[in-house]
């Protein structure tokens, strides 16, 4: 605005010398004065505040945060009960689906009183397909009343999973909501390379982006092994493969998106790859997509689990394997809530 009005101002005062010299053309010439010229007004520069650069968080540093929030994640989340709705869909040789079924079940972490390192995820199911299920507390008080009698912790596990999972057809799903992000784990790390990719933002949150890829066989992610299973939490996966597979080669690989402030797992989608000997490319035989939601308990909890299940096919007798959509599983939580004592067995609560 400065520089506008100076301009319209040093135009008046040229017009007003011009018509003084007309008016004074047939007079004795007046003495000539002089006019010193306007001012200029220079604009006042505005500051520049220049702020540090912050120090960019190494990958080590995020990935080493991340992985205490995971351990605090499981502590935390083995004294929780929520509502869980889980819907399985099964689909037909050309992709398209053919028959699915809802699950609604009353969800508790079941701690094992022989072994309190063991804990699974117990489904009280409530209703399937809208209709409920009407011996559904009986069956919560038999089932906790022969766990008692169990012989071991693994016979407990072995139970109470048996009895969560008697709708789930040609799945067996668990343990998706005890363990987030399991390849942070300090004993399982070492068999992958990580990458940070870049940030984004995830429900309003910024977020780092890290990827991980498996670089070599690990005894924490197991895949149709029958062996003894390790002494840490692991990984676990089993899957039909054609006959002429002989070494599968599977491999895990995804990515994780990490809150910038809290550290906390906010998404993850993980991959389980094969690539048989004379196979140009990687398979993936399942994958998972899970999603954490705010609560009120402290920490993010399980929003969304997609479990999307392949099925492993060869072309007549030949190398030759594909993989084509078979099952897909997902769970949807809508509240969790603090438990007021572990939940064991002998322990009932409705």
């Amino acid at each position: 605005m400065t520089r506008k009005l100076f301009f319209l101002f040093f135009i008046a005062i040229v017009a007003n010398l011009n018509i003084a010299g007309i008016f004074a053309q047939n007079s004795r010439p007046k003495p000539k004065t002089k006019t010193a010229p306007p001012a200029r007004i220079t604009p006042t520069p505005t500051p520049v505040i220049i702020l540090p650069t912050p120090t960019p968080v190494s990958l080590e540093t995020i990935v080493s945060e991340a992985e205490k929030q995971t351990e605090n994640y499981r502590e935390e989340f083995k004294n929780l009960l929520g509502d869980e709705k889980k819907t399985f869909e099964t689909f037909d040789k050309n992709g398209k689906s053919k028959k699915q079924t809802v699950v609604e079940s009353n969800f508790i972490a079941y701690q094992s009183p022989k072994d309190e390192t063991q804990v699974t995820e117990y489904r009280n199911v409530v209703k399937v397909d809208g209709k409920s299920v009407g011996d559904s507390d009986k069956r919560a008080a038999d089932l906790f009343e022969n766990l008692a009698k169990s012989a071991s912790a693994q016979q407990e596990l072995e139970n109470v999973q048996k009895e969560s999972s008697r709708y789930d057809k040609t799945l067996e799903l668990n343990g998706f909501t005890l363990n987030q992000a399991p390849v942070l784990a300090e004993h399982i790390r070492p068999f992958f390379d990580f990458q940070l990719d870049g940030q984004e933002m995830v429900d309003g949150k910024d977020v780092y982006v890290v990827s991980y890829r498996q670089k070599s066989k690990s005894p924490y992610v197991i895949f149709n092994d029958s062996q003894p299973k390790p002494d840490k939490f692991f990984l676990s996966f089993e899957a039909e493969l054609p006959k002429q597979v002989k070494e599968p080669n599977a491999l895990l690989r995804g990515k994780i998106w990490i809150d910038k402030q809290t550290y906390q797992i906010r998404r993850e989608h993980r991959e389980l790859t094969i690539q048989p000997a004379d196979t140009p490319n990687q398979l993936i035989i399942n994958e998972t997509e899970l999603e954490y939601q705010p609560s009120a308990v402290g920490i993010l909890t399980p929003k969304r689990i997609v479990f999307t299940d392949y099925n492993v096919k060869s072309k007549d007798k030949s190398a030759s394997i594909s993989a084509v959509l078979d099952t897909k599983a997902t769970f949807v939580y809508t509240k969790f809530t603090k438990s007021e004592v572990e939940v064991k067995s002998g322990d009932v609560k409705n």
